[in-house]
């Protein structure tokens, strides 16, 4: 539990630096705060003293929360707390870590974390021959065999499966071609890089679950899209941005999807977990959502709040390549996310 002193600097903070929150640089007063809460101004003094603080309890612990969550608390002449369900999904989460940064809330559900010693299969696609760099690494009889060499998305391969193992210390977690898969394989919990062009068994899983999401081909410059279908029955195209530059294409923007349903090839009770893009870029990009230290809690929170405990979720997001650099999404940002599925209820 948090120290009385050590929660009373972080209420101070929260008052007078309100901008760490995204907020306009602004000092809120004590009076302020205690109108918006109904209490004495007295009352919140004794929450901020530096020795000796008396402690808040849980409901108004949350009301800090709440208020510091959105810069709309602040919008008239004197601050006032917004019911909850009038939060915006961006200000949830802001709300939600307030509350854990005071004491309240626990970590969020983490999707990468498995059952204890439930096995785990990252399948990969194999690259076509023509553009495997170096036959000589790539060939299994080669001495200098490196198996790697024939895998697609081994950026993305790297990053997610050092996340697993690390988050996953008692599982088996097994990475494999999926030209190498075998029927074991298919009983344990899938996580699919890449696409149906390459990855024949994320395009069986798209088959089979039915989504409202599938990847298609398109003529022109693009590698392909998207088709969503919204819940009014209208379908849209999401495309990647490119652009050329002195004839090379150059990707500034990629779709990708993640997809999390059960496992419908298991005669047990597995999952399945889909990460694909157009590019390679946004495979990767869509891994790290989920394992950027700075990023993934954040990103947790949203997919806890957005689908709770639903088997079958779907979220197209965008990749953004800045300077060559593949972005995390941050699907806390309206602007990030594309399409989700299912409708949240309530």
């Amino acid at each position: 539990m948090t120290e009385p002193e050590d929660l009373a600097q972080r209420l101070r903070d929260l008052r007078t630096t309100a901008d760490v929150h995204g907020l306009s640089p602004m000092k809120v007063s004590q009076g302020d705060l205690a109108h918006a809460f109904g209490v004495s101004v007295p009352l919140i003094s004794s929450w901020e003293k530096p020795v000796g603080a008396a402690r808040p309890g849980p409901t108004h612990l949350e009301k800090y929360a709440r208020l510091f969550a959105t810069p709309r608390s602040f919008a008239g002449q004197r601050p006032e707390l917004l019911d909850l369900e009038a939060l915006t999904p961006e200000e949830r989460v802001s709300y939600d870590e307030l509350k854990k940064k005071l004491g309240l809330e626990s970590e969020p559900a983490n999707p990468l974390r498995f059952p204890l010693g439930e096995p785990l299969t990252v399948v990969c696609a194999e690259l076509p021959e023509q553009l495997q760099a170096a036959r000589e690494y790539a060939d299994p009889l080669s001495p200098d065999h490196v198996e790697l060499y024939s895998y697609a998305d081994p950026d993305a391969l790297f990053d997610l499966y050092s996340y697993l193992r690390q988050v996953n210390p008692n599982n088996r977690i097994r990475y494999k071609l999926v030209t190498r898969l075998d029927r074991a394989d298919l009983d344990t919990h899938l996580l699919l890089l890449g696409g149906v062009d390459w990855n024949t068994l994320t395009r069986q899983v798209y088959d089979v679950l039915g989504l409202p999401v599938a990847q298609v081909g398109r003529d022109g410059i693009e590698a392909g899209a998207f088709e969503v279908t919204d819940p009014d029955g209208a379908s849209r195209t999401l495309v990647p941005v490119l652009e050329k530059v002195d004839g090379r294409l150059r990707l500034l923007e990629d779709v990708a999807h993640l997809c999390r349903a059960p496992n419908p090839f298991s005669r047990q009770a597995m999952t399945v977990t889909i990460f694909n893009a157009m590019y390679g870029r946004g495979t990767y990009g869509i891994v790290r959502a989920l394992t950027d230290v700075d990023w993934r809690e954040r990103n947790f929170r949203y997919l806890e709040w957005r689908f709770g405990s639903v088997p079958t979720f779907s979220l197209v997001s965008r990749v953004r390549i800045v300077a060559g650099i593949v972005t995390v999404p941050n699907w806390t940002d309206p602007r990030i996310r594309l399409h989700e599925w299912p409708m949240r209820s309530g």
